[in-house]
């Protein structure tokens, strides 16, 4: 088959949450996320590009508030999930013995508080 311009593609990594909690559209405005669609049981299945080359810098401190996002999921963190340009402050951590049922590569979960507009 003949194109009449070259096809690249760039490879995407699929990513399984199994909750999103908090701000309408915060997947979509992720800029790594290329579509979102539903996963298995309730979740969500996240379709990801190349990471970012610049993090947007984040405060230190938590916020005397409670944080605008919550994520989990089974296996590894993926970073990508929370490098939101309106990220001001985010907490990330992994629960490696998870459920052996339910969840044998373990839990993670992240908190993401987000820059007031």
């Amino acid at each position: 088959m003949n194109h009449a311009h070259p096809v690249t593609a760039e490879p995407l990594t699929a990513v399984e949450i199994d909750g999103v909690l908090g701000e309408p559209g915060y997947l979509e405005t992720l800029p790594a996320v290329r579509h979102v669609d539903a996963g298995r049981d309730g979740g969500l299945v996240v379709w990801l590009d190349s990471a970012l080359d610049t993090v947007p810098p984040l405060d230190e401190e938590r916020p005397d508030r409670p944080p605008e996002v919550e994520l989990h999921g089974q296996g590894a963190p993926c970073q990508a999930l929370v490098d939101h340009p309106r990220a001001q402050h985010v907490e990330m951590f992994f629960d490696g013995l998870g459920d052996p049922e339910c969840a044998p590569l373990g839990w993670w979960h992240a908190r993401v508080w987000l820059k007031a507009d």
